[in-house]
């Protein structure tokens, strides 16, 4: 499943890479292995602030975990810039109906560890055996994607896939773009045993010893919490692929750097948790590529050895809302909410946090979304709306009996101050600040804030993903980050308040979003249960052929949340990249990395 939430800076949809280690501690330059300056091989390295948690794809939906996933399998197919589908693994054809789509795949697909040839098989067990489970025993963060889908193998090479309705944006949903697959033969012995936390723990899963020649590169090492090791893999099908197999979109350039890449020997995914020690490596070149935090953008402006991209991001940063049994129980209160969300100041976190990299966000889609239509959005905390005084007041309005002011100090029932909890990502400067900057603004309408800084893996762990606490089994569960409703499932640590995620806002395919905001969505981890019809009017957004109903159906859903403020939306920001002046291939655009494994270095 393509990613759903990113880490805060974990830039570009498809990429992001990271390791822990002291400035010292870093081994390799940007072009060359090891201390020897002899040597020529070709490293590409990458740093950020955290590692991936799992190689487990099933389970995990985040970008640390995908970015290395990446390096060593290609998966279904990509998108391109120009909205143009890039067949990889497979092509994807609709047969004509919008509600019939058939899945080719390449002949020359081949497993490693064993386990042959990849084949249509080996999607259609995987698809009905783990993700469309009733039981989901696989804790399947792409379950929900998959209800009501049809999957059928009509040849060896071919499946067929079956829509309840038309919906012509489906093959740019997050549902097989981008989407890995596993070998039946592995999978087999877990599905008959029902072994989610076996196949977790699967040895050739977690060293990805299937992957074969699936992708560029072939899994060397995994130093977990440092870094994530690849070497070329000159059994890469795109190698052998012949020009003719190539769209026609695709220039004869372009052909050629597919049919040579990876142009790295090894590449390498560090995650380096102190963000001034990523970037004086960075700056030393020790560092090929990372993330640069807006207030550290003029630091290297000017330095000829660096080249730093602004590149448009879908991803919104939120401020969470805990809405299950182990949260502040007065956030399931809209009033209350919107209370939060009034009293923080949005431009301030954009203008002055972010140094003007960044927008204010008012519901989940960017302003440049051909889907946004502004008037039907309620604002909060920006202009007029960001107002302290009005938002104490709708907390005296709305909170349940027992609470209420004391010389401007919000008191609880017990007669103490309401002191909530905030989780954070550490390693992102932007991020810290943003949350003590929050915890000031809420202080000021009498609530005091403790913060939970923690890693972004444990983050996900120990307070994204909960569990169900009930004596039988759960009436529905759709992953660990949605197991079941929200009274009887919990996180393995309290949290009130969570900054820190990033959420891709699908502004190409906007009706994608429904995997955040209906009360059984996958990655509704926050516990939202929308008091509107959410579901039927994404279902008419995917399947109205009237242009106009889908638009204004989507104009509501974003006129819904931005009333109802399931979470605060802050801000939108670019994804501000810096790559060593030898990298060729990076552009400023969004969906730049469609083509990442043809990128190499300027011959000097």
């Amino acid at each position: 499943m393509s990613q759903e939430y990113s880490r805060d800076s974990l830039t570009v949809t498809r990429r992001r890479l990271l390791q822990g280690v002291t400035a010292a501690g870093i081994a390799g330059a940007a072009g060359c292995l090891g201390g020897d300056e002899n040597d020529t091989t070709a490293t590409y390295t990458v740093a950020d602030s955290t590692d991936a948690e799992s190689m487990n794809f099933i389970q995990v939906s985040d970008s640390n975990t995908n970015d290395r996933l990446g390096l060593t399998m290609d998966g279904a197919y990509a998108i391109t810039p120009e909205l143009d589908v890039f067949p990889l693994w497979l092509d994807i054809e609709d047969t004509g109906d919008a509600t019939v789509f058939v899945a080719t795949l390449r002949d020359a697909l081949e497993w490693g560890a064993g386990y042959g040839q990849m084949t249509a098989d080996d999607w259609v067990y995987m698809i009905q055996e783990v993700h469309q489970a009733a039981d989901n025993w696989a804790l399947s963060t792409a379950a929900g994607n998959w209800d009501n889908i049809r999957v059928e193998a009509t040849g060896s090479l071919e499946f067929q896939i079956e829509l309840e309705e038309p919906n012509p944006d489906w093959p740019m949903e997050p549902t097989l773009w981008g989407s890995y697959c596993l070998p039946k033969g592995l999978l087999e012995p877990y599905v008959d045993e029902r072994d989610g936390v076996g196949l977790d723990q699967d040895e050739e899963i977690q060293e990805l010893a299937y992957t074969g020649n699936l992708g560029p590169y072939t899994f060397e090492r995994w130093e977990r919490g440092s870094e994530f090791v690849v070497t070329r893999n000159d059994d890469y099908y795109m190698r052998d692929r012949e020009a003719e197999d190539f769209p026609s979109f695709v220039t004869d350039d372009q052909i050629d750097a597919w049919q040579q890449s990876p142009n790295f020997d090894e590449f390498s995914w560090r995650a380096i948790d102190e963000q001034s020690t990523r970037l004086t490596a960075f700056e030393q070149g020790e560092i090929t590529e990372t993330a640069v935090p807006s207030s550290r953008v003029e630091r290297f402006e000017g330095d000829p050895d660096i080249d730093v991209k602004q590149i448009p991001f879908p991803y919104l940063r939120t401020l969470a809302y805990n809405q299950r049994m182990n949260g502040w129980e007065e956030l399931r209160t809209k009033a209350v909410r919107q209370a939060l969300s009034m009293a923080v100041d949005k431009t301030e976190i954009a203008d002055s946090i972010h140094r003007g990299y960044a927008r204010t966000a008012q519901t989940f889609q960017p302003e440049w979304s051909e889907w946004y239509d502004k008037s039907a959005v309620t604002e909060f905390g920006e202009g007029d709306s960001y107002d302290q005084a009005a938002a104490r007041t709708l907390l005296a309005d709305n909170l349940s009996a027992g609470y209420g002011y004391d010389d401007g100090t919000l008191l609880g029932p017990d007669g103490e101050q309401v002191t909530l909890t905030m989780a954070y990502a550490r390693g992102i400067e932007t991020v810290k600040t943003t949350v003590e900057f929050i915890g000031t603004e809420l202080e000021a309408i009498g609530i005091d804030v403790e913060f939970d800084d923690v890693t972004f893996d444990r983050l996900i762990q120990q307070y994204v993903r909960n569990e169900w606490q009930g004596d039988d089994d759960p009436p529905w569960s759709n992953g660990p980050n949605n197991a079941g409703p929200r009274d009887t499932t919990r996180s393995k640590t309290d949290w009130d308040l969570m900054y820190g995620n990033s959420f891709n806002t699908y502004p190409r395919t906007p009706a994608a979003i429904d995997a955040f905001w209906t009360e059984r969505a996958s990655a509704n981890y926050f516990g939202y249960v929308p008091e509107a019809d959410l579901a039927a009017l994404f279902s008419t957004v995917r399947t109205s052929t009237d242009q106009q109903a889908r638009t204004d159906a989507m104009a509501e859903i974003f006129g819904i949340l931005s009333e109802d403020q399931p979470v605060n939306f802050v801000v939108m920001t670019d994804n501000i990249v810096g790559y060593q002046h030898d990298v060729e291939g990076p552009e400023a655009v969004f969906g730049q990395e469609w083509d990442r494994h043809t990128w190499r270095f300027t011959k000097a």
